[in-house]
């Protein structure tokens, strides 16, 4: 079984907005992406599932020809009270602690990191069990660093040290017929391949 998880393509944010579970345009040129997306995945026999918001939804679509699932499961981090503010205009009160310990800070109205790993492990233990050839998942950062880090026993507090790109494919290899089902993990960006 192989699981591809696919980041959206760049938002177009130029006031640096907090927007994990708010709708925010895609970049202009956002065709061009979805076109290396598809040349660079090239597999068949699929099952595609999506995060719930435009920005995966729409490359989803794309992709499987609007043959997909939506799973709220693997939304983008809920910052709550944050949602739709300029980085810059959150208070350093709240923004501080959150900065020091984003994986247990919950956020007023929102979530912390350990929820968004809880539910996206969730979603991800569940798809394994699905045993299809490929499976492709087109959602967020978040969700991507929480699998990562999940399969590499990576540890939480370093997560946003895994560098994951708008458009990015991130592969997992699962063999089921071992005891552990051997994860193997790759990775590829428009940056690093042709």
């Amino acid at each position: 079984m192989n699981i591809y998880l696919i980041r959206h393509t760049a938002v177009y944010n130029p006031t640096k907005l907090c927007y994990g579970q708010s709708e925010i345009p895609l970049e202009e040129n956002f065709t061009i992406d979805f076109d290396w997306i598809k040349d660079h995945l090239n597999i068949e026999d699929v099952v595609y599932y999506s995060s719930p918001f435009r920005r995966c939804t729409k490359l989803a679509a794309f992709l499987s020809d609007d043959n997909f699932e939506i799973d709220q499961r693997i939304s983008e981090l809920n910052f709550g009270d944050w949602e739709m503010r300029a980085w810059d205009t959150i208070n350093a009160e709240d923004l501080n602690p959150w900065m020091e310990d984003f994986v247990n800070y919950r956020i007023k109205n929102g979530e912390n990191f350990k929820d968004l790993f809880e539910r996206s492990i969730q979603f991800f233990e569940d798809i394994i069990k699905l045993d299809k050839q490929n499976i492709v998942m087109v959602c967020h950062a978040g969700v991507i660093r929480s699998i990562i880090s999940y399969i590499l026993d990576f540890p939480l507090e370093k997560a946003f040290n895994l560098q994951v790109d708008y458009s990015s494919i991130s592969k997992i290899e699962c063999n089921l017929r071992t005891k552990n089902n051997n994860l193997k993990f790759s990775n590829m960006t428009a940056s690093n391949m042709s």
